[in-house]
């Protein structure tokens, strides 16, 4: 059966069909017939910032770590067959900070911190130090094109066509804030190309899924009644245990208050196209957000790419010019202050308006748990350095993975994070969990892997993760990744961190 993502019937096994089922009853299963899980959704959200007190003692970014002999103080030391890691709690973090993380992760995360992972020290083995927007797997398209990495598909794209293969819809949707933003971004195809799929103003993408779609206002007193038969004819069954029966009456009791979640559900899928300033970008970003909700939560999109250098300013390129100007990483003092002050403004909107704004909406309608938001960051607080990165994320991915997390891959043991940056574990291995954790088989996405065009080698176990595992030259001396990673032998990307 193809999909139809505004027929009724897909509409009402999307939207509803996870809330209001009846429960798993194993006395009356068919032995052949398995439940299977609700739809997974990942968005991707790019963040071009960097410059910045992101990480370390002074962090405005990340959780505070001061270092003391050789280990982060308030985070458990773990050691691994690399190098030791450090690990914590958020919300232990939080509350011995005053109920904060840090300064742009403040109070108004911390309802959502049980639901989150921040991550520091990853690397973007595949390239050198002047690239940019690397965030999610196209490596080629960051620099000149001629520094020897093959193109790849992002992972937008990656998992639009895995959920395609699992008759899911095929759809993705990469978006931004400002029309001006449209040749740079984070979605491309496996041929280098950007995606066709582009969106900065949500009126028009609302249009191309709900413009002309036809939903029935009274589709959940539909379903409701719908659960209510079944439960007539549970009721009757000889085969139903007492135990079960016990689970229908508790489940079918509740249905009156489930029924005003749907509802409110239902208002999300009958929204009224949005009406926004096109120069208000954080309008945009937010009403942009809402029609995502939409789409989520209406079983019509699972795939999604977004990123906003335009939020604070009519030029995409401001954010560029700030880094530059405000930080001096060197000797870590701000050069400039306005300049330092907009970046972290920038930064602090990104986070607000992009991410939490979404994962607010999305919790409301009980989606967020399965949905991975992911915030990946362009280079470390030294400009142009395309490792010891930070990422942050939201949902578990149905489970898949572990929330309330901080983890610093960093090496503290080696360099100084002021002068020379440290370096952690790869970016691949996390593009691979990304991937892993949406319900790709490892097999799958480490066939869509390809080598350099200079044939340069990997320590890494062969095809492991996703993306180029290969070191870029400009960094694949001793004192850089090459020395980092050249005991790494063998080590498998496609392994979960």
């Amino acid at each position: 059966m193809k999909w139809n993502g505004k027929s009724r019937r897909f509409f009402l096994q999307g939207a509803a069909g996870a809330l209001l089922a009846l429960p798993f009853l194993e006395s009356v299963r068919p032995r052949e017939v398995k439940a299977a899980p609700p739809p997974r959704s990942f968005i991707g959200i790019g963040a071009w910032n960097g410059l910045f007190r992101m990480y370390g003692p002074d962090s405005q970014l990340m959780p505070k770590t001061p270092e003391q002999n050789g280990s982060l103080v308030g985070l458990t030391k773990s050691n691994t067959n690399r190098h030791a890691i450090h690990h914590g709690s958020l919300t232990a973090l939080a509350a011995a900070n005053d109920g904060r993380i840090s300064d742009i992760i403040d109070e108004s995360y911390t309802p959502y911190l049980q639901k989150m992972m921040m991550l520091q020290g990853l690397d973007y083995i595949g390239l050198g130090w002047y690239h940019h927007s690397g965030q999610f797997g196209n490596w080629h398209k960051t620099a000149d094109e001629t520094e020897g990495n093959p193109d790849m598909a992002t992972l937008d794209v990656v998992l639009a066509n895995h959920f395609a293969s699992q008759g899911m819809p095929a759809d993705l949707v990469a978006y931004s804030a400002s029309s001006q933003d449209n040749n740079y971004g984070c979605s491309f195809n496996a041929d280098g190309s950007n995606t066709t799929s582009r969106f900065d103003n949500p009126a028009t993408l609302w249009e191309k899924y709900f413009g002309n779609s036809q939903i029935p206002t009274s589709f959940k007193e539909l379903l409701v009644d719908r659960v209510l038969e079944d439960y007539k004819a549970l009721k009757n069954n000889k085969r139903l245990g007492s135990e079960d029966r016990l689970r229908v009456d508790a489940h079918v009791e509740h249905l009156a208050a489930t029924e005003e979640k749907l509802k409110n559900l239902g208002a999300v899928c009958q929204q009224t196209q949005p009406v926004v300033d096109p120069g208000d970008r954080r309008a945009v970003i937010r009403s942009m957000n809402d029609v995502i909700v939409g789409l989520i939560a209406c079983g019509m999109c699972n795939s999604f790419m977004g990123w906003a250098q335009a939020l604070l300013s009519e030029n995409p390129d401001s954010w560029h010019v700030w880094s530059h100007a405000g930080y001096a990483n060197d000797t870590d003092e701000i050069a400039d202050p306005d300049a330092y002050t907009s970046l972290v403004d920038q930064s602090r909107a990104v986070m607000s308006d992009m991410c939490l704004d979404l994962v607010q909406k999305l919790d409301a309608l009980e989606q967020l748990d399965n949905c991975l938001v992911a915030c990946i960051q362009e280079h470390n607080k030294r400009g142009h350095e395309s490792w010891n990165v930070p990422v942050i994320m939201f949902g578990s991915a149905g489970g898949a993975l572990k929330t309330d997390q901080y983890v610093d891959f960093r090496n503290i043991a080696e360099r100084d994070d002021e002068v020379y940056s440290r370096f952690g574990y790869p970016m691949n291995q996390l593009y691979a969990n990304i991937l892993m954790s949406m319900g790709m088989p490892a097999a799958e996405f480490e066939a869509l892997n390809k080598p350099r065009s200079d044939g340069a080698g990997s320590p890494f176990k062969a095809s492991s993760g996703y993306g180029v595992n290969a070191i870029h030259p400009d960094a694949a001396f001793d004192y850089s990744l090459g020395g980092h990673y050249g005991s790494w032998t063998g080590h498998d990307m496609s392994d979960w961190l």
